[in-house]
């Protein structure tokens, strides 16, 4: 079997489309991370702004913890949904070198 240059081409596009599609979902999972870090951030600020005492600083302070669990959760949900993603666009780009050498 000859290989022709416009199956090189196409079996290129395909990769390409994989990869653009891939690096969409991977960018918008990146961009709500940010996005939801900066909102965290500013109710930090708005809450570091209302301590007034002793009280309202432990629950500042308690707030912050629970906050940083909830960062980190979704840090570990955000990464193993990356690490799909990329899994699942590995095997479609190997499918498509497996199915131009078949």
């Amino acid at each position: 079997m000859q290989y022709s240059l416009e199956q090189f081409t196409a079996q290129i596009k395909e990769i390409n489309e994989l990869t653009l599609k891939n690096l969409e979902k991977i960018a918008a999972i990146q961009i709500k991370a940010v996005q939801d870090n900066a909102e965290v951030s500013v109710n930090t600020m708005k809450a570091v702004a209302e301590v007034r005492d002793l009280e309202s600083l432990n629950d500042c302070l308690q707030d912050q913890i629970a906050t940083a669990q909830t960062i980190s959760d979704n840090t570990v949900k955000d990464i193993q949904e990356i690490m799909k993603l990329t899994e699942a666009y590995a095997g479609k780009v190997k499918a498509v070198v497996e199915k131009s050498v078949a």
